[in-house]
């Protein structure tokens, strides 16, 4: 007969557990149960040193994709022609703002991506909005409706 260690219930020969409680009779397995367990202090330091890598990969990513813009994108020159006989306001990707202007005028942008979005402030005239990439053009709009918007966009 084998007595449990922990309750003291006096189990038949041969059992690994107590019929009573449950607990392991046998001492050797409780041995190799703690030989197996990984501390508390190098868990921490494994969950410590994943966080470090994984938030460096993601910041190496981050740069990355700010170093490449787009994949198969390339920064070119574009410019954006605005070709108009009235007053007329909107906003120009790349610029980083907004305009007011009348009559023609153009824009050159260095980037892998340009957009324009131009709206007449006149009920009368026209408004003709185009996008050259490295002096040929790739896009054009126009509009002569009154107050009337045009939106061009273009990449590399």
């Amino acid at each position: 007969m084998t007595r449990c260690n922990k309750c003291g219930f006096e189990n038949k020969e041969g059992n690994n557990y107590c019929a009573n409680c449950g607990a392991s009779l046998n001492p050797e397995a409780k041995k190799e149960k703690s030989k197996t367990k990984v501390p508390k202090q190098t868990q921490i330091a494994v969950a410590v040193i994943m966080l470090i890598v994984i938030f460096s990969l993601i910041e190496v990513g981050i740069w990355w994709s700010s170093m490449r813009s787009f994949p198969g994108m390339s920064e070119v020159t574009f410019t954006v022609v605005i070709e108009s006989d009235t007053q007329w306001s909107g906003a120009i990707g790349g610029l980083g703002g907004s305009t007011t202007r009348s009559g023609s005028t153009s824009f050159t942008i260095h980037s892998s991506i340009v957009s324009a979005c131009i709206q007449k402030q006149t009920e009368w005239g026209y408004l003709t909005v185009k996008i050259l990439k490295n002096g040929q053009l790739v896009e054009q709009q126009s509009t002569s409706a009154s107050y009337g918007v045009v939106t061009v966009s273009a990449s590399s």
